[in-house]
């Protein structure tokens, strides 16, 4: 569903556009990543309400509202209110996505709970690949066809509702063990919160940059396009799923280093090669890398971070995650103008990944020696 917030849409802008002709382009592609900005704004709040007053009542609001606001784009016929639906919409995310992870954490342990995770960032890798080829399918039919998709949250209401549990440590407790003051390691934290603002910086660099670059090399069908464009989401969607498999050989230090060497390979590749099938290949190659930090940042927060201040800090990731989308194009557009082209910015992207990797080898041998064993 958090998936579903920017990708359903995305084939429906060009209609879009030329439903409202009057308004700039600028304008019809806020649509799209309003949300973002606004997943980017609440989620520290969410997790904030969530710690303090429970996560399952504070769900199913937002599932609620995710659902009314979403589909509220099928009817309204002015953008500003369809930018304010889906700043709505985007402020229902940010708590369906800040919840839901927190739950993950009190209802599972240990291998478990880094199988689930990996199932979880899975489920949203994939979702990318199936969202955007159903909402270009509704999208050919009308432009406001894809809305209709957002209704999943109020059909979805009386299913959480059933099966979700709130857990007995979460708003159950007295305002006393509440208020109580809880140690959060800030410098591990931060870190990883970094490092999950970087990865979806990166990766969202396939689904924003990549059409771009691969038009420069000749006349090319969206259809082409999309399949490249799926290949990072696909590959990112397998290395998650497996996360559980391979997660209890590998330290999350270990991880991390690989998925920015294996994601250097794969920019390196695109920044290189004219041809359209090692385009694809390497951006199957840095999905396999990137597809693995989702889980493996969770993974260790969860580790670090008592259970009650769970929400707050996570809501802290969600902000952070979904920030690393919505600057990934800010960032890539003076670099573009600095390095002349956008395939030397996948080179430059290259060579930064490689450098992420060794200043990790050092932290892990130094300060984050300990997590070398997690």
């Amino acid at each position: 569903m958090t998936v579903m917030s920017g990708a359903i849409i995305a084939p429906a802008l060009p209609g879009i556009s030329r439903h409202f002709p009057d308004q700039p382009q600028v304008l019809i592609q806020l649509i799209l990543t309003i949300p973002a900005l606004m997943i980017t704004l609440f989620s520290p709040l969410m997790g904030y309400l969530a710690d303090r007053f429970g996560r399952k009542k504070l769900l199913l609001m937002m599932l609620g509202i995710y659902g009314f606001a979403g589909v509220a784009g099928f009817f309204i016929d002015r953008v500003d209110l369809l930018l304010s639906s889906r700043a709505l919409m985007g402020i229902a995310v940010a708590g369906i996505l800040s919840i839901s992870t927190t739950l993950v954490g009190d209802y599972f342990e240990s291998a478990e709970r880094a199988r689930f995770l990996g199932l979880q960032s899975s489920c949203m890798a994939l979702g990318g690949v199936i969202f955007i080829n159903l909402g270009g399918i509704l999208s050919d039919w009308s432009w406001r066809g894809p809305f209709l998709l957002y209704l999943t949250g109020v059909l979805l209401l009386p299913y959480a509702w059933a099966v979700l549990q709130e857990p007995k440590s979460s708003g159950s407790v007295n305002t006393g063990v509440i208020d109580a003051p809880v140690k959060v390691d800030y410098g591990r934290t931060g870190l990883a919160y970094l490092i999950a603002m970087i990865s979806m910086a990166m990766f969202y660099m396939f689904p924003a940059q990549l059409p771009f670059l691969l038009s420069q090399q000749g006349q090319i069908s969206g259809m082409a396009i999309g399949i490249a464009l799926s290949m990072a989401a696909l590959t990112a969607s397998i290395v998650a799923f497996c996360y559980g498999y391979y997660k209890p050989f590998l330290s999350v230090m270990t991880i991390y280093v690989l998925g920015f060497l294996l994601a250097a390979t794969g920019f390196l590749i695109v920044g290189f090669t004219e041809s359209y099938a090692m385009a694809i290949v390497g951006a199957a190659i840095s999905g396999f890398g990137l597809g693995a930090f989702m889980p493996n940042t969770t993974t260790w927060l969860m580790r670090i971070t008592p259970q009650r201040v769970r929400g707050r800090v996570f809501g802290g990731f969600t902000s952070t995650f979904f920030f690393g989308q919505f600057v990934s194009p800010v960032v890539v557009a003076p670099a573009v103008i600095w390095l002349e082209s956008l395939r030397n910015v996948f080179t430059g992207m290259a060579v930064v990944c490689g450098l992420l990797a060794v200043v990790l080898i050092i932290l892990g041998k130094t300060t984050l020696r300990a997590d070398s064993k997690l």
